[in-house]
């Protein structure tokens, strides 16, 4: 793509590209500008030439400390529409389909309306922090609930498990149709003709992608219609893996 900034927008781009030059130079400049001694011709040339270096670089200077204000603000105003949709349970309570205990905190989504909080569903909420373990999508789950852009959730097991036919430990992610996306392998599984040792960790990419990485973190990519490696390089890998009958 060409781009043509003409001759001000290249002033604007190197004066800001060579900015460890064009900063002391006009800082120079500046100081022999107001420094009374010098004569008048010294510093009027001394200020065009402060005005040409500095400018460019005062004007990237003032489009940070706005950002960084405007940030700010909208920063506060998250935390402050956060706080008014956390909810702490007082006591047992059912909300969007999960039985919470006392203690509990949920964290609802900042467009959803808290005067229908018993109303609530699975995806007007952003997270759940928990003080005891519950059941989530049938598993056994404590720690923290969360859901990422994609509508994933993000689970702790409370011990291994199985997740929609993967026997998984620790930490997995669950898709939003109550599909596995994500797990560690508590121990050796067979799928797709491979046998996967216990600790590798499985992402569905896809429908047609599926992504293993190995205890001694080796990867390779699998397509499950195929049940083949994606590329010829992972493809001794992946026979190495192979399970044989015995």
């Amino acid at each position: 793509m060409d781009f043509n900034f003409g001759p001000f927008g290249k002033y604007l781009i190197y004066t800001l590209y060579f900015w460890y030059i064009t900063m002391p130079i006009g800082l120079l400049l500046l100081w022999a500008c107001l420094r009374k001694k010098n004569s008048p011709r010294i510093r009027w040339i001394s200020g065009i030439g402060t005005t040409v270096l500095l400018f460019p670089i005062a004007i990237f200077l003032w489009e940070i400390l706005v950002g960084l204000i405007e940030h700010g603000i909208k920063r506060r105003e998250f935390e402050q529409q956060k706080k008014l949709h956390t909810y702490s349970l007082k006591q047992p309570e059912t909300a969007a389909g999960m039985a919470l205990s006392a203690g509990d905190t949920i964290y609802y989504a900042i467009n959803f309306n808290m005067n229908n909080r018993k109303l609530a569903q699975l995806k007007d909420i952003d997270s759940v922090r928990l003080s005891k373990s519950t059941r989530f999508f049938n598993l056994q789950v404590n720690g923290l609930i969360g859901v990422n852009v994609y509508g994933d959730w993000s689970v702790n097991l409370t011990h291994p498990q199985g997740v929609f036919g993967w026997p998984c430990t620790g930490n997995v992610m669950i898709g939003p149709d109550s599909t596995f996306v994500r797990g560690t392998l508590a121990q050796d599984y067979i799928v797709l003709g491979y046998r996967l040792p216990k600790g590798s960790e499985v992402r569905y990419i896809e429908d047609d992608l599926i992504n293993i990485i190995l205890p001694n973190s080796k990867w390779l990519s699998i397509n499950p219609k195929t049940k083949q490696p994606i590329s010829e390089r992972e493809k001794k890998l992946a026979d190495s893996l192979k399970y044989k009958r015995p």
